[in-house]
């Protein structure tokens, strides 16, 4: 069986960031939603959209090794952070 996972129902299910994104990872997906410059929901769905080609793994791996300020530049979104 396969499941779709994007990062706005990983943001707002607990039991599904446990089981998907590190401990730092989770961090770093927090500090940026807390730093958009935007709605809340606008800036999930632009997560979701620049994630949504990528594997859940490359993704957790991304947010766990590398700065908020990285993940926004490798997905593009840097104008949606303060």
């Amino acid at each position: 069986m396969k499941a779709n996972v994007c990062i706005s129902n990983i943001y707002w299910n607990k039991g599904l960031s446990g089981f998907f994104f590190r401990e730092q990872a989770m961090k770093t997906l927090e500090e940026l939603v807390k730093l958009r410059s935007c709605s809340g929901d606008d800036f999930l769905n632009a997560l979701d959209e620049a994630t949504e080609d990528m594997e859940i793994d490359d993704v957790e791996e991304m947010f766990y090794d590398m700065s908020m300020t990285q993940v926004a530049e490798e997905l593009g979104i840097e104008d949606l952070i303060k």
